[in-house]
């Protein structure tokens, strides 16, 4: 290359003198701008390369393919050239077979000519530039080269194709069947200076991704071939020099595919792909090779693929086989698509980024098939028998959306898909890496386990499959409704509750509380549609009498997506439900009543609606995920644990012994029916409106402890309020109100420092000196004053403000009373209703008011300046409305 180098010192000399003298003269129009091209320099760039004589392959190529007068004239291409020496040492090594010139077909001839040139004219310098105004530097690592999808089709024979479905309807073409690997173009890879600079790319990455051929960021990659001579100026363009035969890079699943060392991977990947008919390419094809063969693309059922047809691809879902019929699993994206991008907003293509595959070796997955896989190798014997939904966990894992932000620098951004913590990936790891046109493929020593296969969950998972599977309908819930990220997290104890498909047919719709007909939910598993579906029904709560002959379907997605939300809010609970204890609290903040913990037939897991109708959740069987996972799962059959149908006000409305402070709640600002005039009680209820989308206690003072507040005059009561006159302030109606409004505001305050946030149960977690927060507000720092508690399986206490500690009554039962309020969306429309918000509630009888401030035990006539004379007047008023 002594000839090619001097002439390229020669003209960058000149070019910069020519500089210094007026720079103008060098960007002589707007594309010179764009892409560096001093287009009046030096020779053609295939007289450039007859001028080398070390090219005569390269010229053979381009005298055999017709592309001769296009590099004799002036144009604007990149070429990234081999010599001859090159060449002949590839014709000794390829895994093509070619062992000399001659024996290349026409189509291998255009993958090596056209995958090594780019139309249009760039210095290695600007390659690494996206265009733009202005361009973008040091952003691009991927652009279309001349390669088009047609220049090599192959045909896929009937011992080549997997073993699914998908395929087996053309196991009978002996010719096999004309299958393009994508029906986008191969685009070239390139590493250069520029663009591993923007991206933080070190010398250490580059030596992993080269396999130990470069360790330095100076240097310049493409398609895998290592740039050896540079920005070779010639009049149509630039001639890089690459030190070895540049052919097209293969994409993911063809590297896959090829390596000796992936066939499990490769034959896990081929579960999930299937061949699509392409009407365009099949006339494309037929018009250039004068065939009348159909031609099909191979994809991968995936979150995000190309979908679109030859000429016209679109980034989207590939979520139904080639018959339309919704698919059991999709990958994260399709490896087979060249020019893969990451869904994004930022308005990326292909020029930014590409995707990274962590591909384990055979040896590796045999060891873990063995080891952390022998559950699934227990349950279904062999690869081929493990569902898709199963198997999507673990591939999934491997499948990264990003290059650029997980190069082995940043290999702790890899990260498990659902939970989000590193892989704790590390180079040694790696065996070896193979670059692919839409990203890399790292070839690994070890295979990681997907936090599904560990989680509580994962026994919903495995008993998903379809039609078959006895809990697709709750793991639809959890896969769809983000349960999932949660459930997979390792940092926490899980003690959860999966109700099987016949469980699901028991679900009483919170939303038809207290009308003349409660509905009750049955959810099933539609297989066609690969979702949950549901019908309802009248149901006689009373009696558990379905009326079928009331079937109703659920034609609203967006309810059966709100139902289910919140019961599986329900059946999780954070902790050991086998710890010795009787009532849990669930995620969803409503309690679980635990009963003959670990005895399967035995153990019941109750909710509140239970225990309302004596009724029993059993459970069935229990999964032991605690070893390696994160806790246990609980089957139910019969059944599954329901939330209350009670309100607060309901439940103190039920009993005489909490009447006195029943009926200053009745008179209260606490209560209300509606909601920023958007959302509505359940019919027939009056809700807390302090109450949030949480859980809480209510202390309730024995009748006669609170009476006595009254009657001492320290408590006011509504008639007390009502029973007041202008005569009291001698005629002063400014005085009434504001006496009126201090009262209210002792009633309500009074009431309100009895509600305490988060729910607490004899016999649930122990509670020791815990302080929690009350309702009533501190004016003076703002914050809410407190209740301390004290409690554990057998009593409970609460201390107020003043240090009164009060006892929680056990003596007439009225202690755990489990209540749940809902503000509902369209209460009154049977078939939009929805669940906006609800709140747990447990009820407590204690044997004495409480306290946040002495200023309370002052009398409340004294309070608002109430004279003798006037108290005197103001009873006998109050006797009369009596």
């Amino acid at each position: 290359m002594k000839h090619l180098k001097s002439t390229r010192k020669a003209l960058t000399a000149a070019t910069a003198l020519l500089m210094a003298a007026g720079a103008t003269m060098l960007q002589s129009c707007d594309k010179d701008v764009l892409t560096g091209q001093p287009s009046w320099l030096g020779n053609s760039i295939y007289d450039q390369l007859k001028e080398e004589g070390n090219y005569s392959y390269t010229l053979r190529l381009i005298d055999d393919l017709g592309q001769t007068a296009v590099l004799s004239q002036t144009g604007s291409k990149t070429l990234f050239a081999a010599d001859d020496d090159a060449f002949n040492q590839w014709f000794q090594t390829n895994s093509w077979g070619v062992k000399k010139y001659e024996d290349l077909t026409q189509a291998q001839k255009k993958l090596i000519f056209n995958s090594s040139m780019v139309n249009n004219a760039y210095l290695i310098e600007l390659l690494s530039n996206v265009s733009g105004n202005p361009p973008e530097e040091g952003m691009c690592m991927r652009r279309e080269s001349a390669v088009s999808v047609f220049d090599s089709v192959a045909r896929i024979y009937p011992d080549q194709m997997p073993n699914t479905a998908y395929w087996q309807k053309y196991k009978d073409h002996k010719n096999g069947i004309v299958l393009l690997r994508d029906n986008t173009s191969k685009p070239m890879i390139h590493f250069l200076p520029a663009y591993m600079k923007h991206n933080k790319i070190t010398d250490s990455d580059l030596a992993t991704l080269t396999n130990g051929e470069s360790n330095s960021v100076s240097d310049a990659w493409v398609n895998g071939k290592k740039i050896v001579d540079r920005d070779i100026t010639c009049k149509n363009g630039y001639i890089h020099k690459v030190e070895g035969v540049m052919t097209s890079a293969d994409n993911m699943a063809d590297i896959v595919a090829s390596h000796a060392n992936m066939k499990t991977f490769n034959y896990l990947l081929g579960r999930f792909s299937a061949p699509y008919y392409d009407d365009a390419a099949t006339k494309e094809y037929n018009r250039l090779y004068n065939n009348t063969d159909s031609v099909f693309v191979l994809r991968h059922f995936a979150s995000t693929a190309n979908t679109g047809n030859y000429g016209a691809a679109t980034s989207g879902e590939l979520a139904h086989d080639p018959d339309g019929q919704a698919v059991d699993a999709k990958l994260l994206y399709d490896p087979t698509w060249n020019q893969y991008i990451y869904s994004n907003t930022s308005g990326y293509d292909l020029h930014y980024d590409a995707g990274a595959m962590l591909v384990p070796s055979d040896k590796a997955f045999n060891t873990w098939w063995n080891a952390d896989g022998k559950v699934l190798q227990d349950m279904y014997g062999s690869w081929d028998k493990v569902p898709m939904n199963v198997l999507v966990k673990l591939m999934n894992i491997n499948m990264i959306n990003t290059f650029s932000e997980t190069v082995p620098s940043k290999f702790k951004n890899i990260v498990d898909n659902t939970t989000k913590v590193s892989l704790g990936l590390t180079t040694a790891d790696v065996d070896s890496c193979f670059m692919g046109c839409n990203g890399v493929v790292y070839l690994l020593n070890k295979v990681y386990t997907p936090a599904d296969y560990r989680s509580v969950s994962f026994p919903a998972l495995i008993n998903s499959n379809g039609a078959d599977g006895i809990m697709s309908v709750i793991y639809w819930g959890i896969d769809n409704l983000n349960f999932e990220p949660y459930l997979n997290s390792m940092d926490s104890y899980y003690s959860l509750i999966i109700p099987t498909n016949k469980a699901m047919l028991t679900y009483v719709d919170p939303c038809s509380y207290g009308t003349s007909r409660t509905k009750l939910y049955r959810f099933t598993y539609n297989n066609q549609r690969k979702t949950v579906v549901a019908n309802r029904y009248d149901y006689d709560l009373a009696t558990g009498v379905v009326d079928e002959a009331s079937k109703d379907s659920v034609t609203n997605a967006d309810q059966v997506k709100d139902r289910l939300e919140d019961l599986i809010d329900n059946l999780i609970v954070v902790g050991n439900v086998e710890d010795g204890h009787t009532y849990y609290k669930t995620k969803g903040g409503s309690p679980i009543i635990v009963r003959h913990a670990g005895k399967v037939g035995q153990m019941t897991v109750n909710g509140a609606l239970q225990q309302e109708t004596g009724t029993h959740v059993v459970v069935s069987q229990i999964y032991d995920q605690s070893a390696a996972g994160n806790g246990k799962a609980y089957v139910v059959e019969n059944a599954m644990p329901l939330s209350s149908q009670r309100s607060t006000f309901s439940i103190l409305n039920d009993y005489d012994n909490f009447s006195v402070f029943t009926s200053l709640l009745r008179g209260s600002s606490l209560l209300a029916t509606r909601t920023l005039g958007q959302y509505d009680a359940v019919t027939g209820e009056r809700n807390i409106n302090v109450f949030d989308n949480y859980n809480y206690t209510v202390y309730v003072p024995a009748n006669a402890t609170v009476q006595k507040l009254i009657d001492e005059g320290y408590m006011p009561t509504w008639e007390d309020v009502d029973a007041l006159t202008a005569d009291d302030f001698g005629g002063d109606r400014k005085a009434l109100q504001t006496a009126q409004t201090t009262l209210t505001n002792i009633i309500n305050n009074f009431l309100r420092y009895h509600i305490q946030d988060n729910s607490v149960f004899i016999g649930g977690t122990p509670q020791n000196n815990v302080r929690y927060e009350s309702s009533k507000i501190n004016p003076a720092n703002k914050r809410y004053f407190s209740i301390t508690v004290n409690a554990n399986d057998d009593k409970m206490t609460v201390e107020d403000q003043l240090g009164n500690k009060r006892n929680v009554l056990k003596t007439d039962g009225l202690y755990n009373i489990i209540g749940r309020e809902y503000w509902l969306q369209n209460r009154d429309r049977v078939t939009t209703n929805q669940i906006y918000q609800a709140s747990d509630v447990v009820v407590h009888q204690i044997d004495g008011p409480l306290f946040y401030d002495h200023d309370q035990l002052k009398p409340w006539r004294e309070v608002i300046g109430l004279t003798t004379t006037a108290a005197k007047r103001h009873n006998h008023a109050k006797a009369r409305r009596r």
